[in-house]
């Protein structure tokens, strides 16, 4: 995987939107918005235009010949748009009504992009969603409507020392209960410290939220119109995150800039780390590929309470309300979500396929790291989709650095975490 991974999931809020099955939105098309008319079987014609992102946008047009020769009279337009740039261009073209006919879109983006009026609901039958992971499929919805078509995905998993834990002769845990003298085990080889967590700076709250899934916390009632962040689950969740820092398993100081962690990883000085698919890239430049394969082992994430849930990001494809072709577009995103067309996608690019059976042939099937991101896919999740969430995200980190630094107990921390996010509410609605 290549570092542009990284940058877009930063950049382009490829942390998603949702919460967990049965507490947030349903993951079927509902009432937000007027849906569009059912699209044929029949192929596309016209002219396509499409933005994309970053590398996306640069080797789209790629496998975009291959849906030409399967439509003959059309004609996909592929415009790159660099990832810090996109937001604000897929604003104005929405307040202009002058706009393409469909757009990558970073998935914790979308719920900014519909509330605008400006995207399309998917079409009935345009695809089947249950083919997607869940979590994918979550963060297409929007205010009871479904405003995306998942096309990629990432997920965060546990990077460890495996020649560390083979020297103390552990394997890697499966359960909270395991975790903690795992890491012990680690440092006992000579590790300064067990593991990397985030402690505060943007989007920490994508390495915290875990623990409250994976202690049973929803983060929305079930109507998604309040939020629930004074649960003991989710207290649980964030006492626990406390945990690795008063056992001194990991650093109240934690990374603050990019690629800052993997050359203590390399050194042996922290142990472990939980990230997503462009890890193993940045361990080969910051150790060399015979590092990266005699030292590395990855594991999907320990199971607390009630799930071993991780976060999970990627990009989705929406058509605009103002979409000259509209039928052409969505004919395109229809067939981009081929399985087999996902896989073609991951071997040009490395992105892992959002629909689940592009996982079952090549590289995809015999890959040991890429079975343990097939598997973590299974139980990660999105964060809230509602039009406020990058505000009380900001909240999250804040009240994160300070339980992470000792200066404010976990309690304390979501009870200022509720007031703020009762305060800021969930947003207008469709």
């Amino acid at each position: 995987m290549s570092t542009s991974h990284l940058s877009k999931a930063i950049i382009g809020g490829l942390a998603a939107t949702l919460v967990l099955a049965g507490c947030g939105r349903s993951d079927t098309q509902g009432s937000g918005g007027a849906k569009g008319a059912p699209i044929s079987d029949s192929p596309a014609k016209g002219e396509i235009n499409v933005w994309a992102m970053g590398t996306e946008g640069e080797r789209l047009p790629e496998l975009t010949a291959r849906f030409r020769k399967a439509n003959p009279d059309a004609k996909v337009k592929v415009t790159a748009i660099p990832w810090q740039d996109y937001a604000k261009k897929v604003e104005t073209a929405i307040a202009s009504q002058d706009t393409p006919d469909a757009t990558l879109v970073g998935s914790a983006d979308l719920t900014n992009f519909a509330s605008t009026g400006g995207l399309e609901q998917v079409p009935a039958g345009l695809v089947d969603t249950s083919s997607f992971y869940r979590g994918a499929a979550q963060s297409a919805t929007y205010d009871g409507g479904t405003y995306g078509v998942p096309w990629y995905v990432d997920t965060r998993v546990l990077f460890y020392r495996k020649d560390l834990a083979q020297a103390a002769g552990v394997s890697a845990p499966k359960t909270w209960k395991e975790y903690g003298p795992f890491l012990k085990a680690l440092q006992k080889q000579g590790a300064k410290w067990g593991l990397a967590l985030p402690t505060g700076v943007s989007a920490s709250w994508q390495g915290v939220l875990p623990f409250m899934w994976q202690a049973g916390a929803h983060l929305m009632n079930e109507n998604s119109t309040e939020f629930t962040f004074d649960t003991p689950e989710a207290l649980k969740g964030l006492e626990y995150y406390q945990s690795f820092f008063t056992s001194k398993t990991a650093t109240r100081n934690g990374a603050v800039s990019l690629g800052e962690i993997e050359p203590q990883f390399v050194a042996g000085s922290t142990a472990a780390l939980v990230s997503g698919p462009w890890e193993t890239a940045l361990l080969k430049g910051a150790g060399g590929a015979d590092f990266v394969k005699d030292k590395v082992g990855v594991a999907t994430l320990p199971k607390g309470a009630t799930s071993n849930a991780s976060f999970i990001g990627g990009g989705h494809w929406a058509v605009f309300k103002n979409a000259k072709n509209r039928d052409g577009a969505w004919k395109f995103i229809r067939w981009i979500s081929q399985p087999d067309v996902q896989q073609d996608w991951y071997e040009q690019s490395g992105d892992l396929p959002a629909v689940q059976a592009a996982w079952d042939e090549g590289k995809l099937t015999s890959d040991p790291t890429l079975a343990v991101f097939r598997s973590q896919l299974r139980t990660a999740l999105p964060g809230p989709t509602v039009t406020t969430w990058k505000q009380i995200s900001a909240v999250l980190d804040a009240e994160i650095e300070k339980v992470a630094k000792g200066v404010s107990s976990p309690k304390a921390a979501l009870e200022r975490i509720q007031a703020k996010a009762s305060a800021i509410g969930t947003g207008p609605t469709r």
